[in-house]
């Protein structure tokens, strides 16, 4: 029988809260991916999701698990836990993202690390990338953290799409 890992029990919870949003009509599932890099021993679970009338600005939600969160689990270290997975959002949009950089940031509090990034292309149009990253590992243990995560994005994704600027 086959023994799932933490990334596994996270990835059906995380997977099943998000496709919920979606049935209710909250949100809209844009893509998902199931990715695993057999040369590095990592592994994605990434969800992209919008508000179903708003597209132009959308989450891209990353569950990610290497090498030495499955080693940890495995040899059941427990001095310093690193058994579970990182998370990692994704605020994808256009030059209104850019403009609401620091609402994301006071929302979801200045302890956490951002990334910015400005995507110029000679095909489309300028897009901006926001990416919030957490510094704790998520372990099975935190599943009310990880839904409460989940809430609180499509929570956010309505108060910039409710800023006019």
């Amino acid at each position: 029988m086959f023994d799932p890992t933490a990334f596994d029990n996270l990835k059906v919870i995380f997977e099943g809260a998000v496709y919920d949003l979606d049935l209710t009509g909250d949100i809209q599932i844009l893509d998902r991916k199931d990715l695993f890099d057999f040369a590095h021993y990592e592994r994605c679970y990434q969800i992209h999701y919008s508000l179903p009338y708003e597209k132009s600005l959308s989450i891209e939600f990353h569950l990610k698990a290497d090498m030495g969160h499955f080693l940890a689990e495995r040899k059941m270290m427990t001095e310093k836990n690193t058994a579970g997975a990182d998370i990692l959002i994704v605020y994808k949009g256009d030059e209104k993202l850019q403009r609401q950089m620091e609402i994301l940031e006071e929302a979801w509090g200045k302890d956490k690390h951002w990334e910015w990034k400005e995507v110029k292309s000679s095909v489309k149009r300028t897009s901006y990338d926001g990416i919030l990253t957490f510094n704790r590992v998520i372990t099975e243990e935190m599943v009310d953290d990880v839904l409460q995560m989940i809430s609180f994005s499509v929570d956010t994704l309505k108060q910039l799409n409710r800023k006019d600027f």
